[in-house]
């Protein structure tokens, strides 16, 4: 070991402080996420633009310290086992990830998530550790640039979900694709690769958390991959809880209004949409099909049977043709 290796301080704290507010914002964030999804309150964080904009500034947090990190585990030189365990443990848990959405919640399960993400671009971001910084800055402005010029259907398949290139992208409640946010972990690799050339990291190192609450976050972020995994499952568990014992209803009640607006807004009809969505509904909970309704589970037969439902609930409410986004929708929450 180098004399000047000796002293490079092992972490950061300030950089653990950033990843520890990350995980305080995602929280909210998928508070917001569940209260949406279990009908709670009536709004969209999925399709809401500030909604979506707290979102990616959360998702590129993460991402851009994915890439600081794997340089700063580095200055010392590359060691490959503890890089190896590291990658490991996200692959782990990203494939734990994708397998418990694919059964509680397949209709948005997570095939290429902010895991899968951080997994891949710690192999993909390798040969930039030893590249100019300079170049890597450019490569990562180009990653993040390409997905606004370049769609092909050929990135529709399967196989290709992870590239991020398809003209729409399959319904995920979590997806990170390799363009454009690798390029997000290309940057933060460049950061830090300028930050330690000047001297920044040994700066950066001096400062310590001196209160409860900035420990807190060091601590959260020191262990952010816990957070991550445990979080979620609580916030929910906790929040499906709440709405059993305390609106048992919300989600059908959240689904019939969300039908009565689509139909008011097309037709200004509110007596006759509301007796239009309550007619269907009652069909739909005679047929048994609420539920796969609000999962987004139905098949095509059972779209079938829903567009009968709706003809003859046009039928006896409605004086002319409904239209058919007046339709129910998913209840997806995202």
């Amino acid at each position: 070991m180098h004399m000047n290796e000796a002293v490079l301080p092992r972490r950061i704290a300030l950089l653990d402080v950033w990843r520890g507010i990350a995980l305080v914002a995602m929280m909210t964030y998928h508070g917001a996420w569940d209260v949406a999804y279990l009908r709670l309150l009536r709004f969209d964080p999925g399709g809401s633009p500030p909604w979506r904009i707290y979102a990616h500034l959360i998702a590129g947090s993460f991402l851009f310290l994915a890439g600081v990190s794997l340089v700063l585990a580095t200055r010392n030189g590359f060691r490959l086992a503890p890089y190896l365990r590291r990658l490991a443990v996200i692959v782990a848990a990203a494939a734990l990830v994708s397998v418990a959405t694919f059964f509680v919640m397949p209709e948005g399960w997570v095939y290429f998530g902010i895991l899968h993400q951080i997994a891949l671009a710690s192999v993909l971001a390798l040969p930039f550790l030893r590249l100019p910084a300079v170049i890597t800055a450019l490569v990562a402005a180009l990653v993040i640039a390409l997905p606004n010029f370049v769609r092909a259907d050929v990135f529709s398949a399967p196989w290709f979900w992870w590239v991020g290139l398809a003209p729409i992208a399959k319904t995920s409640f979590d997806y990170v694709p390799v363009f454009p946010w690798t390029g997000v972990v290309l940057a933060g690799v460049a950061a830090a690769r300028f930050a330690v050339a000047a001297g920044f990291d040994r700066r950066l190192a001096r400062w310590q958390p001196a209160n409860p609450l900035s420990r807190l976050l060091a601590f959260g972020g020191r262990h952010s991959l816990a957070v991550y995994l445990i979080h979620q499952p609580v916030i929910y568990g906790a929040l499906f809880v709440a709405a059993q014992l305390l609106v048992p209803n919300a989600a059908i009640d959240g689904a019939r209004a969300d039908c009565a607006d689509r139909c008011i807004e097309q037709r200004g009809d509110a007596v006759g949409c509301h007796a239009y969505c309550r007619c269907v509904f009652d069909d739909l909970a005679e047929a048994g099909l609420t539920q796969p309704l609000l999962k987004g589970t139905m098949t095509e037969a059972d779209n079938q049977r829903l567009r009968g439902m709706a003809m003859t609930c046009t039928a006896i409410t409605l004086p002319n043709p409904a239209p058919s986004d007046a339709e129910p929708a998913p209840a997806d929450g995202g």
